[in-house]
């Protein structure tokens, strides 16, 4: 059998392995126990691993097509032909930091529906009360056109010379009637006034109610004339309640391009001027490098008509985020109104927005320092959510309270209390013409809603390589990350330089009203001075905004953090390798720390595999194995080269590359990412290695390194989350706003007297 398959030529090795061809049934192979385990958890973590990216990408996709054009949607982006125009408008105005924004007349405020159809009757006399949205509602009283029935009844509202002093002989007076008001603002006793803010705010539940009650009262103040009119209760020009809104805006060494670029994009909204307010605070007497002036003289020379000369200003004491004796610090408040550049914005298009700078000038010990009254942008947030606090539940404030108090209610003619939104955005960040609008209409149509975010894109994108390696990553993380975490409600971090938080959210149908921003376990937390751990150093030292969203979501794990696509801005990114080291590792240590807090929240949507918390867990573990990651990918590709492919990995790693790309076709159709996205691929070691490695070698680093630069700074003095020496309490006033009302009578009357 042998000779006749091989031939008379074959060998003895030849026909032993014909034999063995032949006879050969099968062969018992043998593996250990540890082999067969190594195979399983092989297997079941790459079905893991496969079914999260499918399902984040799923995810993704599904609310790129179902949700993102319904949030903050004005019904006029039903047709997809105009989705896709309004989104090459805002590429084109990305394309560099000063393009303006196209203002475009909304659809949705001339409807065919709603105009009136020509008649030879008329239908109005010069008695008619004028109807809703009829009168130009972002114009001021002196401003503003119309009959005698709007016109002033006696002589304008005067300004006092000092807020906390206004010449009570003008309260006397009539003021303009709000529109839609039966008896506009009326006159009230001493015992009224009194009694307005602690009967409206006995409770921690606030009663709609008593609001009206406020509003329908005189103000105690003296009005700004210029203050912009309230419109009828009834108007709502995007088909939503309008809300009235604080768009806070926190500087530290900005020049005077950054600040103008903001805050002219947020003055030229189409949000009513009636409904929203300014709100700068300068953290410290501090000029950045390269520039003439100070950041807050560069913030007082953007404003005008302010109630009070800045000479005539004091310097009124507050509790700082700080230990020891910088705990106490002090601030000045300017009130007034936005003055615009002509250069920068059309004179056709400016308005009348109310506008309140905080300057933190500090105390006298700090005069000769670097930088006099910085506590850090941390502080500056708990200015504001402090205020509202103590507004709502009319507890004890400090004489910034009450300062910020009465000139918020004199340059806005508005009560503190009702103010619904805040809006938070940084000093170098431009928002589109109608984010502000979008945001805000998002918030009024679900009550859920905590928080917000828009899409954050960047504005020098080929200043350098560096700003080039950053346009992939910023747009995955919003379209990809942000996108799957608002499928469940659960954005875990809101950028601090473009995020809405709701103030306050009413409950049931009775008119109570329940503290969310505002809410006193959340401000207690985020205003922890004692920083003694590296942990809490991480949290409140470098990653103060998304530490905001964390206790956010760990108080409110049922309400609802969205990603709102609609609502874009636009920001300058680091140009070069050193500020964007310092930047990312800021962000990378402070990620880790928020998401291990985040990991302990047990009340978040879901269970087990398919739940918040294990998406946590995943990106906490995928952070944290960042340098191992490429390290192996690089390892894969040296295989591959060699003729040694692993192949299964190699599938995974195509998989976890490739699916952004198909992302980027299937819901933007924005094909110039996908060649951003071969940047980003190319500079995988530096995203995936260099910066984690170096993030996590700095984890005790707390400075903001190469980030910002100011003028004089040196290391040796203290840093404001450090202790030195010992907090003196007696130089704090505490007093609620009815006892600070009833000294600054008392002092107002003893006044008067004496001058008669």
């Amino acid at each position: 059998m042998v000779m006749g398959r091989n031939g008379d030529q074959a060998t003895w090795l030849q026909e032993a392995r014909c034999l063995m061809d032949v006879i050969k049934v099968g062969e018992i192979d043998t593996k250990s126990v540890g082999c067969i385990a190594s195979d399983v958890v092989l297997y079941m973590s790459l079905v893991v691993i496969l079914g999260v990216i499918f399902v984040k990408f799923g995810l993704a996709v599904m609310f790129g097509w179902c949700l993102s054009w319904k949030l903050g949607n004005f019904n006029e982006g039903r047709s997809y032909k105009e989705r896709m125009r309004r989104a090459s408008e805002i590429e084109r105005w990305t394309t560099s930091m000063n393009q303006p924004s196209r203002a475009i007349q909304p659809t949705y405020l001339r409807s065919p529906a709603s105009t009136p159809r020509l008649s030879l009757i008329p239908r109005t006399s010069r008695f008619t009360l004028p109807e809703a949205g009829s009168m130009h509602f972002n114009a001021s009283a002196l401003e503003r056109p119309g009959s005698a029935l709007w016109k002033q009844t006696a002589s304008p509202r005067a300004i006092g010379p000092h807020p906390s002093t206004p010449d009570l002989s003008q309260q006397a007076r009539t003021t303009p009637t709000t529109i839609g008001s039966e008896q506009g603002w009326s006159n009230s006793s001493r015992r009224q006034s009194d009694n307005m803010m602690s009967s409206s705010r006995r409770s921690s539940l606030s009663s709609s109610s008593n609001l009206t009650h406020t509003s329908t009262l005189s103000c105690p103040y003296s009005i700004s004339r210029f203050a912009v009119q309230q419109p009828r209760p009834d108007f709502r020009p995007f088909g939503f309640r309008l809300a009235h809104t604080i768009c806070l805006v926190t500087c530290y060494s900005e020049g005077e391009e950054s600040l103008r670029t903001t805050l002219d994009s947020i003055a030229t909204t189409d949000f009513p001027n009636s409904h929203k307010l300014i709100l700068v605070v300068a953290d410290g007497i501090i000029t950045g490098q390269g520039n003439d002036k100070s950041t807050p003289d560069v913030c007082l020379g953007m404003m005008q008509d302010l109630l009070v000369p800045p000479e005539q200003v004091p310097a009124v004491s507050y509790v700082a985020i700080a230990d020891g004796t910088r705990r106490h610090n002090m601030a000045r408040v300017f009130a007034g109104y936005y003055k615009y550049d002509n250069d920068t914005v059309d004179v056709a298009q400016q308005q009348r927005v109310p506008m309140i700078t905080i300057v933190k000038c500090g105390t006298a010990d700090e005069a000769n320092e670097a930088k006099p009254g910085n506590r850090g942008k941390r502080d500056s947030q708990v200015i504001l959510m402090s205020f509202l606090q103590k507004v709502m539940f009319d507890e004890r404030m400090t004489r910034l309270d009450y300062e910020l108090f009465i000139n918020l209610w004199r340059v806005t003619g508005v009560s503190p209390e009702k103010y619904e939104l805040a809006l938070m955005v940084d000093a170098d960040t431009k928002i589109y013409h109608d984010s502000l609008s979008r945001l805000v209409s998002c918030m009024m149509n679900d009550d859920q809603i905590a928080g917000l975010c828009g899409e954050t894109k960047i504005g020098n994108k080929t200043d350098s390589w560096v700003s080039m390696i950053q346009v992939f990553e910023y747009y995955i993380s919003h379209h990809q990350t942000k996108a799957f975490e608002s499928i469940f409600g659960n954005v875990t971090c809101l950028p601090g330089c473009f995020c809405m938080y709701r103030i306050k959210a009413p409950k049931g149908s009775n008119g109570h009203w329940v503290p969310v921003l505002a809410n006193p376990d959340i401000i207690e937390r985020y205003s922890e001075n004692v920083v003694d751990s590296l942990h809490k150093k991480n949290l409140l030292l470098l990653g103060e905004d998304r530490y905001l969203s964390t206790l956010m979501l760990k108080t409110f794990p049922r309400r609802k953090m969205l990603f709102v696509p609609q609502a874009v801005c636009k920001t300058v990114v680091p140009d070069t390798f050193a500020v964007l080291l310092s930047q990312r590792r800021r962000w990378i240590n402070s990620t880790i720390h928020n998401l291990m807090e985040l990991l302990f929240v047990n009340d978040l949507c879901g269970t087990f595999c398919f739940s918040m918390q294990f998406v946590v867990f995943m990106e906490l573990v995928g952070t944290l194995a960042l340098p191992a990651a490429i390290s192996f990918t690089l390892y894969l590709v040296i295989l591959a080269m060699l003729g040694q492919p692993a192949v299964v990995s190699l599938i995974l790693l195509a998989l976890i590359l490739g699916l952004p790309a198909v992302l980027i076709v299937m819901t933007s159709r924005k094909l110039v990412y996908v060649g951003w996205m071969l940047i980003y691929l190319l500079s995988l070691p530096l995203w995936n290695f260099v910066l984690p490695t170096y993030a996590y070698w700095h984890f005790d680093d707390f400075t903001w390194g190469e980030t910002r630069k100011v003028e004089g700074d040196t290391s040796s003095e203290p840093h404001h989350g450090e202790k030195n020496g010992t907090f003196d309490s007696s130089q704090i006033v505490l007093k609620k706003w009815s006892e600070f009302e009833r000294n600054r009578r008392v002092e107002s009357m003893a006044v008067s007297s004496s001058f008669s």
